[in-house]
């Protein structure tokens, strides 16, 4: 299961780490580049925690769970587990934001694109790194 402070059908758009370094490394290489102003990066596709949870389910064959919280809760579950209260209170900050419907204000353009799936990262990055036995 995993929890955040945002509707469950609220979609919004996914990017994998290794889109948005293919995207900082191009702008590092480009002459032209200024150094300053927005790069949207969105990933190809806009997906729900519940469209999230069906995939993970679906990739590593167990049940995965999405788990609605109040705000107030994950940034006391964060604090908790060891967060200073600052960043907490910022994660919690941003996280209401994304609920207002932050991450769609960009719209989608094949520029602002990327090529990795959500199920693609779960096959790739996510199911090895769960499903591997660790070695002591």
């Amino acid at each position: 299961m995993f929890f955040q402070p945002v509707s469950g059908d609220l979609k919004a758009p996914t990017c994998a780490t290794r889109d948005i370094a293919a995207v900082a490394a191009g702008l590092l290489l480009d002459h032209s580049w200024s150094g300053q102003g927005e790069v949207p990066v969105l990933g190809p596709e806009d997906l729900s925690f519940e469209d999230m949870a069906r995939i993970m389910s679906e990739v590593l064959g167990k049940p995965v769970r999405f788990q609605y919280v109040p705000v107030e809760s994950f940034r006391d579950t964060l604090a908790r587990r060891g967060m200073s209260e600052a960043m907490a209170q910022g994660m919690a900050d941003m996280m209401a934001a994304k609920e207002r419907g932050l991450d769609n204000a960009e719209p989608r353009t094949p520029q602002a694109g990327t090529p990795t799936t959500f199920r693609q990262w779960c096959e790739e990055i996510l199911k090895p790194a769960v499903l591997t036995p660790v070695l002591d």
